[in-house]
């Protein structure tokens, strides 16, 4: 460096650095800052929603009493109306909040609310839809105790869509199409009708007007105090006054139909309505002498007298479900009520009897008495479904109704419960889709199975007591389970059984979904036998994410016997949740004897034994006194043995040597829970060639001596006789006995050739039906098609799912798009069309495509039925059993991320393919080799 250059300075780490630290600092406090600031605006709580944001009604206002008007045209089927609300203030507020749906409210003649003094006046009204509220602002706040008047008038339509206020229709004698108006409301369209508070603990009392033409006759739930002409060819027929009861519960009608009628030994006025011709052919007889008599058996039974001067029962052309049970109107699908005394059918009259009974046991059981929210519906229908075996049994004792119990309910519903994907029968209810979602089998079916275990631990003289005094106590209110169960035990312990507590054995089946398998390992040199509990599921690999609180452990009434004492009193030990394994002894049981678990089937789970045990069973199944074991007990063991091999925890050939013995059993019971159990490899291997061309012949020999035994021949005797005829027959001829498919294709030609059924016997009509057609072309499907069009219902009903056992697919698709005309297929019975489509073996993929490609339609007219949409995705998916079924499943299923009441079907559609697929994969080949050796 030369002398001339300036000599500077080295920079300090201060200058270098001294800026960049403090931009640092800065930038780390305005990330605290900002993080503080986040966190304080995440903890603080945001706005109080408004009242109308909110899915449940505010309980500001109680309503008092309803007085509505409604005015039906049945010609233009415009619906006009007005209601006045009396309410009681329960918290002063500035807003009248109810519900109201597809409604237009007056604007001519606007909402007003009027007190006893000075009054606010409204300021403002609007309707809310996505809570569907109408709401009204007032210019000051209500009084507290005050009660106001709150008046609405609106126009509507009578709906085509079966809910709300909607209309039918059908043709007459003289070919003319009448119409009628009727409602059903259950459990959210009251206000698809008029404006209310459509939640059930919001019970009042109501006055019901019907303003109609003159040529029709108009119903509702109390009987008509006066009638007036409105002039023009209208009448105004006013009810008397409705006692106390939620919104859900009022029913009116208008139709020309004829009734019959009686008066019960107490005083109840009944009367069945339906179309003229079918009640002057004597066709609602049969539902007058039950209904007749079974609610005086109920008055008994409850303790309780019926409150209501009348119930009207009346059958309807087009309805949603099987019938609805509005307090002094029970309204039903026809075919559900009618019974044709010149074609008897020990299966239609049991329907008819049942359905009627079920829907009087809700007189008590969910009208007088109701579920304060939707969370428990299940205390109205499990009790409605459990309580109507006991009308039946009253009605006709011959029948032995309890006998059936598992097969009608326990059995397909226990299905249902082995998936994560289950629910309990208590269960949150959240939204309108939790609602509509939570009328299905688990509440109903495991509702009255438990139900029933309940009764048959406590003992039915305190089953009764508890329940005269929990519907005494409650009338006209609303209840909880845990007020039922506070009832159950103060009876038990006051008949002796002072240890326990019926809140917490239910709790373990109410509150947590699915249901025990007891394990039973046997010591055969001590007598004694090791027992133990496990959640069970019918997929082994799948995984509950829903966690319990009780850790999916049960209250289990075990009850057994041993061979030497089949006819006595059943042993009954308890099992707690919290034993992992208990030690009982058996009493009386010989090494060489077996012991048979959970008798009659009464108890809510399924029993595996040690292989010994097993075999001890199936050799005395093979025995000449096979009929010790009782009826439903040896259908039990098909079908515990076939669903414990499901979920692996029973080898298959232990499965199928249970079955061997069917082919000496005589009984409808065992046999049809044995179908039913051996359906699921029907379902998920009958398409497979080398399997069915195996499985067929198998079941086809086992029912054969059965169906020679009872021929065609009618046979006289009881219910059990006859049905179980009806089945062998149909059986037969479902697995291709030659015989059986002749006899069925050669009755049916016969009807071809001469215009004439006569010859087919009522009861054998549906196995007559669908064999010719199955085994039949185009003649005999046109034949079929053409009949169904002119056809009385109780005949369609028949024929619909005859229609879908053709083996033509271009047939078959052309039945299912023939099914979306209501001019057609009544709109209530196009889905079944689909339905009976999936279940044939080869309409598997033609029904999942069409339900894909029509899933609009579908949605739109059938979401508000959880019953329609889980049925339809069901039996559509009910074969899925390939990695492709899945893959479509789960394609379907990210295209429609909104599936409305059919979620939690498609949630178990997904499971059970998942399940079948590992099925497949572990049982195909050993299922093959134990046909092959079965038949070598």
């Amino acid at each position: 460096m030369s002398g001339s250059e300036k000599d500077e300075k080295a920079p300090s780490t201060w200058d270098k650095y001294g800026v960049k630290i403090v931009l640092a600092i800065c930038v780390v406090l305005l990330c605290i800052g900002l993080i503080v600031v986040i966190v304080f605006e995440t903890q603080r709580p945001g706005p109080e929603p408004k009242p109308w944001q909110k899915f449940r009604l505010p309980d500001t206002l109680i309503p008092v009493h309803y007085d509505v008007e409604v005015r039906g045209d049945l010609s233009t089927f415009a619906l006009t109306g007005r209601v006045d609300i009396s309410v009681r203030c329960a918290t002063p507020t500035k807003y009248v909040i109810l519900h109201s749906s597809e409604q237009e409210i007056d604007r001519s003649s606007p909402p007003t609310v009027q007190g006893s003094g000075d009054t606010p006046s409204v300021t403002s009204w609007f309707l809310y839809p996505e809570n569907e509220f109408l709401v009204l602002e007032l210019s000051e706040s209500l009084r507290e105790g005050a009660v106001y008047t709150v008046t609405i008038n609106f126009r509507g339509t009578i709906r085509t869509v079966l809910n709300g206020f909607y209309r039918s229709s059908y043709v007459n004698e003289q070919g003319q199409r009448r119409y009628l108006g009727i409602t059903d409301f259950q459990p959210q369209d009251a206000r698809k009708a008029y404006p209310c508070f459509d939640e059930p603990s919001f019970k009042a009392t109501f006055t019901v007007t019907v303003v109609h033409q003159q040529e029709y006759t108009a119903l509702s739930n109390m009987p008509l105090e006066s009638s007036e002409s409105r002039g023009g060819g209208w009448v105004a027929d006013r009810f008397q006054k409705m006692i106390r009861m939620p919104t859900y519960l009022l029913a009116f009608g208008i139709c020309d139909f004829d009734s019959i009628n009686a008066t019960t030994s107490t005083g109840i006025a009944t009367g069945i309505w339906a179309r003229p011709e079918y009640i002057a052919a004597g066709m609602g007889d049969f539902a007058l002498d039950v209904a007749n008599r079974v609610v005086v058996y109920f008055e008994d039974y409850f303790g309780v007298p019926f409150p209501l001067p009348k119930i009207d029962h009346i059958a309807l052309p087009d309805f949603n479900s099987g019938a609805m049970e509005n307090w002094g109107l029970i309204t039903y699908r026809e075919t559900r009520l009618l019974y044709d005394t010149n074609s008897p059918s020990a299966t239609v009259r049991k329907a008819t009897a049942r359905i009627i009974a079920h829907e009087l046991a809700h007189m008590w059981f969910g009208n007088l008495v109701t579920m304060a929210w939707w969370d428990g519906t299940w205390l109205n229908e499990g009790f409605a479904s459990y309580i109507q075996y006991k009308g039946l049994d009253f009605v006709d004792p011959a029948m032995n109704v309890m006998e059936h119990f598992a097969y009608d309910r326990s059995q397909a519903v226990m299905v249902d419960d082995a998936l994560t994907s289950s629910n309990p029968v208590y269960r949150p209810v959240n939204t309108a889709e939790d609602v509509t979602q939570i009328f299905g089998s688990i509440i109903y079916s495991k509702g009255a199975s438990i139900l029933r275990m309940l009764e048959n631990f406590i003992g039915e003289d305190t089953f009764k007591k508890a329940l005269k005094n929990y519907l005494s106590k409650n009338a006209y209110g609303n209840a909880v389970q845990d007020q039922l169960w506070a009832e159950l035990t103060t009876a038990a312990r006051e008949d002796g059984q002072t240890d326990l507590d019926v809140k917490a054995v239910m709790d373990t089946w109410t509150i947590q979904m699915g249901y025990p398998v007891v394990t039973m390992t046997r010591d055969y040199t001590r007598g004694t036998a090791e027992v133990t509990q496990r959640h069970f599921l019918v997929d082994s690999a799948s995984v509950v994410t829903v966690t319990s609180e009780l850790g999916y452990r049960w209250y289990i009434p075990l009850t057994y016997l041993t061979q030497a004492n089949l006819a006595n009193t059943p042993v009954l030990t308890w099992m707690a949740p919290n034993e992992g394994t208990k030690t009982i002894t058996l009493q009386g049981a010989a090494a060489s004897q077996f012991v048979l678990a959970n008798i009659n089937h009464a108890g809510f789970y399924r029993v595996n034994y040690d292989p010994t045990n097993w075999q001890l069973l199936a050799n005395h199944l093979n025995s000449d006194t096979f009929q010790d074991i009782p009826a439903d007990n040896r259908g039990t063991l098909v079908d515990d043995a076939f669903n414990l091999a499901r979920a692996g925890m029973l080898d298959l050939t232990t499965a199928m040597s249970m079955t061997q013995y069917l082919v000496k059993d005589r009984h409808f019971i065992p046999w049809s829970m044995a179908l039913r159990a051996t359906g699921y490899i029907e379902t998920v291997v009958g398409s497979v060639p080398e399997i069915s061309n195996l499985w067929q012949p198998y079941m086809r020999q086992l029912i054969t001596p059965f169906y020679e035994e009872v021929g065609w021949t009618l046979l006289p005797g009881d219910y059990n006789t006859e049905v179980g005829q009806v089945m062998a027959i149909s059986t037969a001829c479902e697995y291709g006995n030659s015989g059986c498919v002749n006899n069925a294709t050669m009755m049916f030609d016969q009807w071809i050739n001469t215009n004439n059924n006569s010859h087919i016997p009522e009861r054998l009509e549906s196995t007559v039906y669908c064999t010719a057609i199955q085994h039949g072309g185009s003649r005999e499907w046109d034949f079929a098609w053409q009949q169904y069009l002119t056809a009385e219902a109780s005949e369609q009903t028949l024929l619909l799912p005859a229609l879908g056992c053709t083996q033509d697919t271009d047939t078959l698709n052309t039945y299912m798009e023939r099914s979306k005309d209501d001019s057609l297929i009544r709109r209530q019975n196009a889905p079944l069309v689909v339905r009976y489509v999936g279940r044939n073996s080869v309409g598997k993929s033609l029904a999942w495509n069409f339900l894909r490609d029509n899933w609009d339609f579908y949605f739109e007219n059938y979401d508000g039925t959880s019953f329609t949409m889980t049925g339809v995705v069901e039996d559509v998916t009910r074969q899925f059993s390939t990695q492709e079924d899945l893959d479509q499943l789960e394609t379907f299923l990210a295209a429609h991320p909104n599936q409305g009441t059919a979620t939690q079907a498609f949630s178990q559609a997904v499971e059970g393919t998942r399940a079948n697929i590992r099925w497949r994969r572990d049982n195909e080949a050993e299922l093959r080799t134990w046909l092959t050796q079965a038949q070598g």
